[in-house]
């Protein structure tokens, strides 16, 4: 069996904690580029990652356009170098401020984000034209996940042209995210896929028929970013994102995808029993909750059955003669990647060999350095 995860020496390594094999990580993007064909087509969510190790990755490879989901990311992604970031979600509160705050800073850069609400344009408007900056805006449609957005029609149009009337800030497009394009048959994903498609490229084609410009549109996650790539014209930009560490969650229902594991959390048994359970290390504050069990399997250990888990403690099952002794090390490769690296500061590097080679910092933090 090919035990690619397994470290040459991990008795230095406190656990639980997070492994990353930058190896398998150009790979996956590599990989990402061409299934979309062009890095052009490419505006990755960073979400996954939290890294600008990573984002340089990218950057070497010619992708150039970013979305994220907090401040701290786009900060992150401002320090990685990147200069075309998209704050995939609608600024409220403080916020706003702080966004406008961070344009100010790097005027270089373009920094959008989105918007479902005129109340959010005019406030938007107003903070922008108090400290002297443009900022670039794209309407958030609906396209049938009901989560955030605009719906289609009439009241989507009013706000996109309520985008387009400010002297400060300029209508950047179209994000119309499809979290629900996520069947596991590849062929019922590829049609829901296209029914968001179509609606915003409708959209599109309206307000260009109206005399606006529509710069961008995005569209997709992961799972239907194949089709996308593969049935969308060349000028709409995919917006994958797991794709970078991927996980087992997605390994596991969309075999059809080119990406392989790239991140894995490293613990240890601390309890071995008689009758076959043994417990490790690996509670909710070291890998995402959020699936149900089970959360992850152990890489090497098919046999084991994930039992109760609590904070600090994973309770597994297995054959009593097989049981693995109190401080054996186990790899194991989340469900859902994303939030379990959110609960981490750092991925420790795994080089040739199995060889720790570094680490990386992760953005895991919302807090954003202004001034200074």
């Amino acid at each position: 069996m090919d035990k690619w995860y397994e470290l040459s020496d991990p008795s230095t390594l406190a656990t639980p904690t997070l492994l990353v094999y930058p190896d398998r990580v150009a790979r996956n993007i590599d990989a990402a580029i061409r299934v979309a064909g062009d890095p052009r087509r490419l505006r990755p969510h960073v979400k996954t990652h939290k890294s600008a190790d990573v984002v340089r990755m990218h950057l070497d490879r010619g992708i150039v356009r970013f979305k994220c989901a907090t401040l701290r990311e786009v900060q992150m992604l401002l320090e990685a170098g990147a200069r075309d970031i998209l704050l995939a979600y609608q600024p409220v509160g403080p916020a706003i401020e702080h966004l406008v705050s961070l344009v100010r800073a790097h005027r270089s850069a373009t920094i959008s984000c989105l918007a479902d609400e005129p109340g959010i344009v005019d406030v938007l408007d107003l903070f922008a034209e108090r400290a002297g900056v443009g900022l670039r805006v794209f309407l958030d449609l609906d396209v049938g996940m009901g989560r955030t957005g605009v719906k289609p029609g009439a009241e989507a149009d009013a706000l996109y042209e309520r985008i387009t009337s400010s002297r400060w800030i300029d209508a950047g497009g179209i994000h119309a995210y499809d979290g629900h394009s996520t069947d596991d048959d590849p062929a019922r994903r590829r049609t829901t896929a296209a029914q968001a498609r179509t609606t915003a490229l409708s959209m599109r084609e309206r307000l260009r028929e109206r005399g606006f410009d529509v710069p961008e549109v995005v569209v997709g996650g992961t799972p239907p970013f194949a089709v996308h790539a593969a049935d969308a014209p060349n000028d709409v930009i995919l917006s994958p994102g797991t794709y970078v560490y991927h996980d087992w969650g997605y390994a596991s229902r969309y075999p059809d995808l080119p990406f392989e594991a790239a991140a894995l959390v490293l613990g240890r048994v601390i309890s071995s029993r008689a009758d076959g359970t043994f417990t490790i290390d690996i509670g909710s504050k070291a890998i995402a909750a959020d699936p149900p069990q089970p959360r992850g399997v152990i890489l090497g250990r098919s046999d084991a059955k994930a039992g109760r888990q609590s904070e600090e403690h994973w309770a597994w099952s297995t054959d009593p003669d097989s049981r693995p002794p109190v401080g054996e090390v186990v790899y194991l490769w989340p469900r859902h990647i994303c939030p379990s690296v959110a609960l981490h500061d750092a991925a420790h590097l795994v080089g040739e060999g199995g060889v720790i080679d570094g680490s990386w910092s992760i953005a895991r933090d919302r807090a954003v350095r202004l001034g200074g």
